[in-house]
């Protein structure tokens, strides 16, 4: 597949951009392998993009960038060994739809599916309950492409140490072309959104939590003390489903549409965004329904925003929440976008931000075109007191410096890294600052 010259590269979100020396989109582990060696040959860093879903510079490069968007196959399907090993290009929409012709499932989804397989397990994706953790706990195999062009297979029987790191790698490790993962027989969800009030959700989040398959306060409306809660749990009750057409007006016409204009409003007249928060939670409804899992995990976004998320300790919750909504009444902050506050199991990765920890997870957002530093700035700085571990993908100030301490396996992340990639093949600015140089 040969290079594109003089290509502007944007992300979903539109805040960050590059101009890479050469596009490239192969459509085989081979074709990875021998763009990789070009670009030895010419001294360029080489960066992977899937579909962009990062809100940081990770997959920015001036050197040569490779599109995964060919490298989206189903490869095997083991139902007896319960893995399915995919391309690392697949997005995780067609993934499940894939899933579920063959009566398979991922046993715990975030809440989009249109990331890349590898650019999901890479950042420490995740969604919500507190004994599942993010998706790449269910990762029981890799292949990787590596700095010096060779194809390398890890598992946890098979270059186990890289195995145990590379699960979640931010792309410093090598390129991944392919992914075991672990799958269960299909299942159905029986899904409650309802409405509630802030001091009622947090006096019974830890029941809350603890009492469903999967819990989120779905969103916190910022000005006002309305909340949106979502329970999910598995069930074999029949499907029931809202008609097409209330679940287009619900999910993509108030959802986005009706939101998004109320938004809009809000970025040309920003007094006014208390009042037009207050507005759109007079339209909030209950929910109830049964529906396939990935359909119910995963929701339509169409609203441009960007995004910050901090992991922290789940006993932590609580107090973190009250001390966002302080700051944005003591800083006299005018928000559109509410809050997400979700939960996950502990892990073994080196690098995920549930390592080591029952974690919950605190999102802040703010809709395209307006500022958010002093907003994120002052929410990190809360995290920071509370050990808090900034999502991989999304925007923060953190540095290798400030991080270390934080991840109790640092180092032998470090070490694994530097044993693959000493020349910094797969480095750019941005792993400069969080990972360190390689």
């Amino acid at each position: 597949m040969l290079p594109r010259r003089d290509t502007v590269w944007r992300n979903w979100a539109r805040n960050q951009e590059c101009s890479p020396a050469a596009v490239e989109t192969p459509e085989s582990t081979l074709e990875v392998r021998e763009a990789v060696r070009r670009a030895r040959v010419a001294a360029q860093r080489v960066k992977v993009v899937g579909t962009g879903h990062s809100f940081t510079s990770i997959a920015c490069t001036d050197g040569r960038l490779l599109r995964l968007d060919r490298l989206d196959r189903v490869l095997d399907v083991d139902p007896d060994a319960g893995t399915v090993t995919v391309e690392g290009g697949i997005p995780l929409w067609k993934l499940n739809e894939q899933l579920a012709l063959r009566d398979l499932a991922l046993e715990n989804l975030g809440d989009i599916d249109q990331q890349t397989i590898a650019g999901a397990i890479a950042t420490s994706t995740h969604g919500t309950g507190r004994t599942f953790g993010g998706l790449a706990t269910q990762v029981r195999g890799l292949e990787l492409v590596t700095a010096d062009g060779e194809v390398v297979r890890c598992s946890a029987d098979e270059e186990p140490e890289l195995f145990h790191c590379a699960r979640v790698g931010l792309g410093a490790l090598g390129i991944v072309t392919q992914v075991t993962l672990a799958v269960v027989p299909a299942f159905s969800l029986h899904m409650v959104e309802r409405p509630d009030d802030f001091e009622t959700v947090l006096a019974a989040l830890d029941a809350s939590v603890d009492g469903h398959d999967h819990f989120e306060v779905e969103h916190w409306f910022p000005h006002t003390e309305a909340c949106l809660v979502k329970e999910l749990d598995r069930t074999d009750a029949p499907i029931r489903t809202r008609s097409t057409l209330a679940a287009w007006r619900d999910d993509i016409l108030v959802g986005n549409y009706v939101y998004g204009a109320l938004c809009a409003v809000g970025r040309r007249s920003p007094d006014r965004i208390p009042q037009l928060v207050r507005l759109a939670t007079t339209q909030l409804g209950r929910t109830d329904l049964v529906d396939r899992s990935d359909r119910v995990f995963c929701s339509p976004r169409l609203i441009k925003f960007v995004e910050m998320e901090y992991a922290i300790k789940r006993a932590d919750a609580e107090v973190a929440l009250r001390r966002v909504r302080d700051l944005i009444d003591e800083d006299d902050l005018k928000i559109s976008i509410p809050l997400e506050l979700r939960f996950a199991a502990a892990d073994d990765i080196p690098l995920s931000t549930a390592h080591g920890r029952e974690t919950a997870y605190l999102a802040v957002h703010v809709y395209q075109g307006m500022p958010y530093e002093q907003y994120f700035r002052g929410v990190e700085a809360i995290m920071d007191e509370l050990d808090g571990r900034p999502h991989w993908g999304k925007l923060h100030w953190q540095t290798a410096a400030t991080l270390a301490p934080r991840y109790p396996e640092w180092d032998r992340f470090a070490a694994v890294r530097h044993r693959l990639d000493p020349d910094g093949t797969f480095a750019n600015d941005h792993l400069d600052r969080v990972l360190g140089p390689a």
